[in-house]
């Protein structure tokens, strides 16, 4: 029997998320496995390590939600662990909770070649990260452009509306690209060290945490046409945006899969508008502009960021583009027409 912190083995096993899958797409993949002193957690894309507070002899895999769940719920500062026909005994005072567990391990968790050298990461690298992810798309469909693409001296993302490359020197000896889906995770962990080997990309904190990016050596669209294109009009995105989108990203945030705010662009205003299932909001900004009535969708996490770091944009007609130094932001802009439009034009002359 094995007497734990619950916080510590609660907070490493949280670290180590990641890399589990709902299902197991991989044998043991929605699972914890317990191997050689360290938690470790793999679906294919991701893989996770972490040293294991149940020390090196203990071994197993155990399901990852119940363990969570039921850690995250008992009130005891520590808890007891025995493993005992096929089951992890969580034990507190007075409660116990048996949770299914394997013995074997059927997780290919030698698929992972880890780095023998590691160098400092960037420190405005899970920033980038952060920032470029927002602009991958969904869409499986178009495989590079679920990716995040890493190179030697930028980090972009693109999904054939909208696209944001963030320049820095990112430390990797060549053009990699890296699921979003898989990325996204290292931006709150910590992370300051980059390991790199011929399928996986790693990042590692000073605690030991171990995150690994399956890489991708697909060639990746030529952004530059795009981002260095003319600008057009200069315009001030207006102040009271990045409340107006939390406000939006109340219902918007509705659309797991797709949560997005929209923007339009008029004559002397900025209408930002969300919506979702249970309802909507709309408001309307002041916005020096003059030109025909355009309109795109943005994450409004990302128009967020974007407002508080730089909101200084260009208009020409087709795109919007915002020019912040350390990163780009350029947009489609698609017409607002037909008689809906006409109405409403017709009402704001009245």
């Amino acid at each position: 029997m094995i007497r734990v912190n619950r916080a510590d083995l609660l907070q490493r096993l949280e670290t180590v998320q990641a890399g589990l899958s709902p299902k197991d797409i991989v044998e043991q993949s929605s699972s914890f496995v317990f191997l050689d002193g360290h938690v470790v957690t793999y679906n294919d894309e991701t893989a996770c390590r972490t040293a294991s507070p149940l020390g090196k002899k203990f071994k197993g895999a155990v399901a990852a939600a119940p363990l969570l769940a039921i850690l995250r719920k008992l009130p005891e500062d520590e808890v007891e662990l025995e493993a005992a026909d096929g089951e992890l005994v969580v034990s507190g005072k007075r409660r116990k909770a048996g949770i299914r567990m394997d013995a074997e391990i059927h997780l290919p968790v030698d698929k992972v070649d880890y780095p023998e050298e590691w160098k400092p990461l960037h420190e405005d690298f899970t920033d980038a990260v952060s920032l470029v992810q927002e602009c991958a798309t969904k869409d499986e469909s178009q495989f590079t452009l679920t990716c995040v693409h890493v190179h030697p001296k930028w980090v972009e993302a693109c999904d054939n509306y909208q696209m944001t490359r963030f320049k820095l020197k990112t430390g990797v000896s060549g053009p990699t690209l890296v699921k979003r889906e898989s990325i996204k995770h290292i931006i709150d962990l910590g992370m300051t060290e980059l390991g790199e080997t011929e399928n996986w990309i790693h990042f590692r904190n000073p605690n030991g945490l171990t995150v690994s990016c399956r890489r991708y050596m697909e060639e990746y669209p030529d952004l530059v046409p795009f981002l260095s294109g003319e600008g057009g009009h200069p315009a001030t995105l207006p102040k009271g945006l990045v409340e107006a989108a939390e406000n939006a990203e109340i219902f918007s945030s509705e659309n797991v899969d797709d949560n997005k705010v929209t923007i339009e662009l008029k004559p002397g205003k900025l209408h930002i508008s969300g919506q979702g299932v249970s309802g909507w909001y709309s408001e309307v900004k002041k916005l020096a502009y003059d030109g025909e009535r355009m309109e795109f969708t943005i994450s409004p996490s990302l128009l967020k960021e974007i407002t508080k770091r730089h909101n200084d944009c260009e208009i020409n007609g087709s795109t919007l583009k915002v020019d912040g130094g350390k990163f780009i932001y350029v947009t489609c802009l698609g017409k607002v027409g037909g008689a809906e439009a006409q109405e409403e034009a017709a009402e704001e002359s009245e």
